[in-house]
């Protein structure tokens, strides 16, 4: 199956170890963030905006250290309120949250099972269904709103996985060169995500100048 969920960890406690979110000269109030190439630091509101335009490594911001351990710290609460207000964060076919400037959540998560019921598989490819050398796969889609919050560098809103019944969870968000990694400081959850700008809760991302 072409959907992806390799296991990063710790965001939150390495954020935590290094120090480095929020520290050193400001730039509207963000402070700094780790370049993810050439291992100083820059404003981050500059290294986020070369993440929306799609660049990780050169000039953008993620990882702060590499290899043999490769870490990189959790946004700080300032940090979050830049970056996340009035957009999505979102993968085709599982994931995509929208952070709303009123301080409103929604989007939606999918779960993904196997089944091998090959009529729930029509085409290839859909919505929620996919069709993968002849193993059929379908979801299940979990709403997600409510209100979120920024708080002690975490954002605060109904569980990632979309269930009433998980509640509310806190989580950390850090960049991996152009990519969002969500984390609660235990595990993360799902492989690398995308931040775009305004509310794109479609399954699949629509290419730019699409209509």
């Amino acid at each position: 199956m072409t959907i992806r969920r390799k296991v990063w960890t710790g965001l939150g406690a390495t954020a935590a170890a290094l120090g480095l979110a929020g520290a050193g000269a400001t730039d509207g109030g963000a402070g700094t963030f780790p370049a993810s190439k050439t291992g100083d630091t820059v404003p981050f509101e500059r290294g986020l905006a070369k993440i929306l335009d799609g660049e990780g490594g050169e000039g953008g911001i993620g990882f702060s250290q590499s290899g043999p351990v490769f870490a990189t710290p959790a946004l700080s609460t300032e940090q979050l309120a830049v970056a996340l207000p009035g957009r999505t964060i979102r993968k085709d076919q599982a994931v995509a949250i929208y952070f709303g400037t009123d301080g409103q959540v929604e989007g939606w998560k999918r779960d993904w099972s196997r089944t091998d019921d090959l009529s729930k598989c029509p085409t290839p490819l859909g919505d929620n269904h996919e069709l993968d050398h002849g193993v059929c796969y379908t979801a299940v889609i979990n709403p997600l709103a409510g209100k979120y919050e920024f708080k002690d560098g975490r954002v605060c809103m109904p569980a990632y996985s979309g269930k009433p019944e998980d509640g509310i969870g806190c989580y950390y968000i850090g960049f991996v060169t152009k990519y969002v990694m969500i984390g609660d400081g235990q595990r993360t959850y799902g492989s690398g995500k995308d931040l775009v700008n305004g509310k794109q809760l479609e399954v699949f991302r629509k290419a730019a100048g699409a209509h």
